[in-house]
């Protein structure tokens, strides 16, 4: 299988580094690596999600891709410790992230989820939304799930709004687990996706999607997702939080 596009490479930071100090070391070091790769990389090969703090002054060194981990799903307006999608535009943030399943563990409901993603695709800031189950069942049911939880997430999301919408499949099971996800299991997942997409919009709406993976992703297999899952990128939590561990998945996902 050939890869569909440029592979996108997110990492996502969650609650590291300590400080902006180490923050802007970390961008300067993961920069330095990938301009003196030997394998020719894109002008901008990797998206980044950071505290939001962290946004305005890495966005403006940084040679990737910086966004947010998270955003609010209400309007302007009255409410205490809130982040609204066009703040974080004017912030920087190029991307966001929407219902990670450490999020959904906090109490993401549904309804909430798909506020946070109507609001933010209106505000064409491009959203990666997150799927993923706990647990698989030998006669698929989960497969059914995951449709409906992309179905439900999208509820409010106009078609036309699609271009921005990327989804990332995080098998909780596999998060942070000795076992990865193999390729066939993601392979089925993503036409499960594809297949919820399709009903929502239509299929030329849906092959447009970028569906990532997340879930234990090593320099040894990233590139298998890519080739044999029938991805177009990669989710990944702690090894982005390490810049030799980041910079060699990326070289890696870009190699022919």
């Amino acid at each position: 299988m050939t890869k569909r596009t440029t592979p996108i490479i997110v990492g996502n930071w969650k609650t590291t580094p300590a400080t902006l100090d180490v923050a802007v070391k970390f961008i300067k070091q993961l920069d330095k690596k990938c301009t003196t790769s030997k394998i020719k990389l894109p002008k901008k090969a990797y998206y980044l999600a950071v505290p939001d703090i962290f946004i305005p002054t890495l966005s403006e060194i940084s040679s990737g891709y910086i966004g947010s981990q998270n955003v609010s799903g209400i309007s302007l307006g009255q409410e205490t410790g809130s982040t609204i999608p066009s703040m974080l535009l004017s912030g920087g943030a190029t991307f966001t992230l929407v219902g990670h399943s450490e999020v959904r563990a906090r109490g993401e409901t549904i309804d909430e989820r798909a506020h946070k993603m109507a609001l933010s695709l209106q505000s064409k800031l491009p959203t990666i939304l997150c799927v993923g189950e706990h647990t698989r069942d030998k006669e698929g049911k989960y497969l059914a799930k995951l449709e409906e939880d992309v179905k439900q997430s999208l509820s409010l999301v106009k078609r036309n709004l699609f271009e921005n919408l990327i989804i990332a499949y995080e098998p909780v099971w596999a998060i942070g687990g000795d076992t990865p996800a193999t390729t066939h299991e993601c392979f089925e997942v993503v036409i499960a996706l594809r297949r919820a997409l399709a009903s929502i919009a239509g299929i030329d709406y849906a092959k447009r999607v970028n569906i990532l993976y997340g879930g234990t992703v090593a320099k040894d297999n990233a590139k298998l997702f890519i080739t044999d899952g029938g991805v177009d990128g990669l989710l990944i939590g702690r090894a982005s939080q390490e810049i030799t561990t980041f910079a060699n998945i990326i070289t890696s996902c870009h190699s022919s």
